[in-house]
């Protein structure tokens, strides 16, 4: 039974405005300090402009920051000074024959490069940025500045004093640079007043006067705090500065801020230093310039109640009656607050608030991000977006929180009508349309754990570009992306496009045919099913006249060379065909909301299609009266499928188009009860849909929450994706009693994605190589030992026998040398045998004889068989080894083992190669712990031919690790003996290896000939080779782990570069 409606509701529901924007209460902006501000009013607010900041010690704000009280928004240029903060900024004009341009003037600070020296001008109303060809002559930060814009003769007189430079030095100079000419002049040191060159101070120009004061400085290896008034008269020429004695003097503060408040100088806050540390004040200081010798006079300003005001390192603005004061950091860290002090009664006013709701906009985009939904894009009356909001979702009839992200790095475009799809980590935004009607041509990823905009740009491969694209449809399935149709300038198309987010290549899968009806803003999907890869359209619309398709459409990418298109349905079978909806995809169901019928008559009704097995149609009504969902019809909304729940937000509700036309701002959040599948990221329990917890994540096509891998953890719940399990860090372990990542012991080694401490010894395999033994002229050695041991026995046995066996005794004496004596010749074949003449010791002897002879011969043999074998070895050119001998069915063996590699190792590679042929490939793992292994990989191939120069093979492996050894191995061409080598990648930083550029291990092959020849024999001739490294091993790919699902695995390349020469050994007798 389909599942039933039991609830709608509407959250922050609220009337839109006919003639106006609906703004927020006001927007979160980040914590930063060591910031200058500019303000402009504009004709609703004071503009304030803020470019970069400290957020920490190592992070940086970037580009310019443009902040009302209620509002808060970044330059979109991807071209802006680098990041900094202790910088100046100043306000400056510059004019033209038919425009005038506002301008924000940077220069100098300290980033992440180092001190800077640099001018850059921002173009406020055409937010582009400009570098001058003008420096500093002592790039510096902290300085003290101030600047005076003259609109008679249209120049920007900028006067900087003091600071540090690039070496650490106080710098003790005045300098007057001059925008408009380009030029930065020495005006004089300011040392007889200060005594020493000041950071953190303070300078107000009045009446051709210029005021020094506050800050610190460097003396006899202490700092001291400035309590000084220097004065510098500008109408004289050559004047000097000059301390003004009055009291009561400045209090002593640095890193305040000041304003010229009718000719009344007001510091405001600073820190100071006692023994207990950086303290940080609240009070705000005047010194009347007309009366000045009254001093400096104590406000007794008063700080609203819960709100900090003590800081220091802020940026300050003065205009008219208002001093903005923004950011800072306090005795509780950087600040983001906004303060408005009203001069003439120093009343503040405090505009930081908690960010609660979105502007309302059309065709925006909703993605998931584990429990929370993410906002981006739109248009409201004429203002486009680009900013990322997110939305905490509660549920249970309860208000859930909405968040401004600051994220990192260029944002996009502001645009409406992109295509946006989300897979664990990854937030992919395609095109979409901006500004003056222009389409976009481009592809930005957000990850959000690093929380950072990435654009994604096509290879140098790739023989396309990204095309310019609105309302397409998107899908991704990592690490590839996909879109199939949209409107470009030339009209609607229906393209199939996959750009391959580890390679950033771009291919046209599929172009539009002639048959094709090219739409856009219709809904699609890919899902694998029947073994397959099919990608679905929904409905969408031809022409920007507002004629709709009503198909359905399924395109077969499972064989890329033969895709495979079919159009499924003309019409729905009860569904009111329309354009400009909502949809979403749930795992199981497309639902479809709202939308357009004709051009001025939108839909407030809800579908859900079944379309992969039994195609079905459902038209939802609430529970309770059977009416349509929505409490307005609307189009352009935006829609997400979220646990057993559908959130809609904002779009049209009045059927029109233009940008006066009326905007919901309501988020709907309607539940279903019944159904037997949640969304991703959720499992059904007890009938509801409950978030998988920490560790687990459930697929869009899952019905249960799967356990990450091991040595990998999440601690978000309801995580959608596998790319959300994120591998413990270089030096930390997954400790599966906790099932957290925890430190290494000390003395052990831990990979990325380690599972258990590892002994060192155990695992890691060193650099070495492993040739034939050196020849060693043979010497008699212990053979002489042996022959005379042997010659002993031989007598003493001989001597033994001789004695106790009468056949042996009479055999020898009969047939002794002596034996002339006892024989008489009767004639030439006969004699007779005198036996009384036979005596038993010239038996004796003559055996005696011959065993010392037999000894005797046998070692003068073996000494002339060892001292005479010797070897000769050589190097010759390669082209004469060859000419002489013929390589043919060589073999060598490639070994590659890891200790950290996260698939599955019994898996088979794949090789590839245009010289070697693979014989045989043997995975094999060993045991280096209780859940670890060595993973060993055996590739062994031969070739017929050796290669001219050099050749390589490229082994692929479908997951990714920290370490690489690779042995090559082969027949040296000595007997029994072999040569090989082994180098080894080991990454250290917590990158891993991972990406479709191989490894490479490059060796050197050096052909090598065997001859041995004895002294009665044929020569016994042999080939091999002798393996040596060529090179250090080249890392081609590597990456952080919150992006190892990006790619598919890693690639390593054994490249062997023939020798110029080769080896010949000859050894003889």
């Amino acid at each position: 039974m389909f599942p039933a409606l039991y609830m709608v509701f509407i959250l922050n529901y609220f009337q839109a405005l006919s003639n106006q924007i609906i703004w927020p209460n006001d927007i979160v902006s980040p914590s930063i300090s060591g910031i200058r501000i500019i303000s402009v009013q504009s004709s609703d607010n004071l503009m304030h402009f803020i470019f970069s900041g400290s957020i920490d010690a190592a992070k940086f704000s970037s580009n310019m920051m443009i902040k009302t009280p209620y509002t808060i928004a970044f330059s979109s240029t991807s071209y802006y000074p680098s990041d900094r903060s202790y910088y100046g900024m100043a306000y400056s004009v510059k004019t033209s024959a038919d425009y005038t341009y506002t301008l924000a003037i940077i220069f100098g600070g300290i980033g992440s490069n180092g001190v800077f020296g640099d001018f850059w001008a921002y173009y406020i109303d055409q937010d582009a940025w400009e570098k001058f060809e003008l420096t500093l002559p002592e790039p510096s930060y902290d300085f003290a500045y101030t600047s005076i814009y003259n609109p008679d003769t249209k120049k920007t007189n900028i006067f900087v004093v003091g600071g540090i430079d690039n070496m650490g030095k106080y710098v003790t100079n005045l300098y007057k640079c001059i925008i408009e000419e380009n030029s930065c002049l020495f005006i004089n040191d300011f040392v007889n007043c200060t005594k020493a060159g000041l950071v953190g101070a303070e300078m107000i120009y009045s009446n051709n006067m210029l005021y020094l004061f506050a800050g610190y400085y460097f003396s006899q290896s202490s700092i001291f705090l400035n309590n000084r008034l220097c004065v510098l008269d500008l109408s004289i020429e050559n004047s000097q500065w000059v301390e003004m004695s009055i009291k009561p003097s400045f209090h002593g503060y640095t890193h305040g801020g000041s304003c010229l408040y009718e000719n009344a100088i007001y510091y405001f806050f600073g820190s100071s230093v006692n023994k207990s540390g950086t303290v940080y004040s609240e009070k705000i200081y005047k010194l009347d310039l007309e009366n000045i010798d009254k001093g400096w006079e104590d406000t007794k300003f008063k700080c609203p109640d819960q709100v900090v005001c003590s800081r220091d390192s802020f940026g300050i603005s003065c205009n008219d009656n208002i001093a903005t004061i923004i950011g800072g950091i306090t005795e509780f860290g950087s600040t983001n607050s906004y303060l408005y002090i009203n001069m003439k009664n120093l009343n503040a006013t405090d505009f930081r608030k908690h960010a609660d709701y979105p502007y309302s906009r059309a065709f925006a985009s909703l993605t998931q991000s584990s429990t929370k939904i993410l906002l981006f894009g739109g248009i409201n009356r004429g203002t486009i977006f680009n900013e990322v909001w997110e939305y905490e979702f509660i549920g249970k009839n309860e208000l859930g929180t909405w968040k401004l992200l600051s994220i990192l790095g260029s944002a996009p475009e502001p645009r409406f009508g992109h295509s946006a799809v989300a897979q664990g980590v990854f937030t992919i935004y395609i095109g979409g349309q901006t500004y003056e009607d222009r389409i976009l041509s481009d592809i930005w990823m957000l990850n959000t754990v690093s929380n950072a905009w990435i654009e994604l740009i096509p290879s140098d491969t790739s023989e396309y570009k990204i095309p310019a694209l609105t309302r397409t449809c998107a899908m991704l399935d990592l690490p590839k992306l996909y879109f199939i149709g949209g409107r470009g300038y030339s009209g609607s198309n229906f393209d199939l496009w996959e750009y391959d987010l580890s390679t950033n290549h771009l291919l046209l899968l599929r172009k539009t045919q002639a048959s094709d009806i090219g739409t856009f803003g219709h809904a699609c999907q890919l899902v694998k099913a029947y073994r397959k890869v099919l990608i679905y359209t929904f409905y969408g619309m031809k022409n920007t006249l507002n004629s709709l398709y009503c198909g359905i459409r399924e395109i077969d990418i499972t064989d890329k060379n033969n895709i495979g298109f079919r159009v499924l349905l003309n019409n729905p079978l009860s569904f009111q065909c329309r354009g400009n909806f909502g949809y979403s995809y749930d795992g199981k169901y497309m639902a479809i909301i709202g939308g357009e019928i004709y051009p001025d008559f939108a839909m407030n009704d809800m579908m859900w299609i079944e379309f992969l097995y039994n195609y079905t149609e459902y038209t939802l009504f609430s529970k309770d009266d059977k009416q349509d969902l929505l409490y307005e019809s609307l189009s352009g909304l935006s829609i997400i499928s979220f646990a057993d729940y559908v959130l809609i937000f904002s779009g049209y509700h009045d059927g029109g188009f233009s940008i006066n036309s009326d905007l919901s701002s309501s988020l709907y959040a309607i539940s279903f009860t019944g159904s037997n599948h949640c969304s991703a990221g959720f499992y059904k329990n007890n009938g509801e849909c409950k978030p998988c917890q920490e560790g687990t994540y459930s697929p869009a096509d899952s019905d249960f929450c799967i356990q990450c891998p091991l040595g990998t953890i999440n601690y978000l719940k309801a995580a959608s994706h596998i790319s959300q399990c994120i591998p413990c860090s270089e030096n930390s372990y997954y400790d599966i009693n906790t099932k957290k990542c925890v430190d290494c012991p000390e003395g052990f080694l831990c990979p990325v994605g380690a599972q258990e401490p590892l002994y060192p010894n155990d695992v890691v395999i060193k650099e070495q190589q492993i040739q034939p033994l050196n020849f060693d002229e043979p010497s008699v050695g212990y053979s002489v030992i042996i022959l005379m041991s042997l010659f002993c026995f031989t007598i003493i046995a001989f001597i033994v026998l001789f004695c106790s066996n009468l056949f042996i005794k009479v055999a020898f004496s009969t047939y002794d040398f002596f034996r002339s004596n006892h024989i008489t010749i009767i004639d030439d074949d006969k004699y007779e045998e005198e036996k009384y003449k036979i005596r038993n010791i010239g038996g004796l002897l003559t055996g005696l004889v011959i065993i010392i002879y037999v000894y005797n011969m046998s070692f003068l043999m073996l000494n002339y068989k060892f001292g005479n074998e010797k070897e000769i070895r050589s190097l010759i050119p390669i082209s004469s080894l060859l000419q002489e001998q013929n390589y043919v069915n060589n073999n060598l063996k490639l070994e590659i083992s890891m200790y950290s590699y996260r698939g599955d190792c019994l898996k088979a590679s794949k090789s590839t190669s245009d010289t070697f042929v693979v014989k045989s490939i043997k995975e094999h793992e060993k045991l280096i712990g209780k859940n670890s292994t060595l993973c060993t990989h055996t590739i062994s191939v031969k070739f017929n031919k050796l290669f001219e120069t050099e050749a390589s093979i490229e082994i692929e492996f479908l997951s990714y690790t920290s370490d690489i050894a690779l042995t090559v191995s082969g027949d040296s061409g000595n007997p029994g003996a072999i040569s090989s080598v082994t180098q080894v990648i080991r990454l250290t930083n917590g990158d891993v290896l991972i990406g479709s550029e191989p490894n490479v291990f490059t060796i050197s092959l050096i052909p090598a000939f065997y001859s041995y020849k004895d002294y009665f024999g044929d020569p016994d001739e042999s080939l091999g080779f002798r393996l040596s490294p060529y090179d250090s091993p080249s890392i081609s790919t590597s990456e952080g782990v919150e992006n190892i699902y990006l790619s598919t695995g890693f690639k390593v390349k054994a490249r062997l570069v023939v020798s110029e020469f080769g080896i010949t050994t000859f050894r003889f007798q």
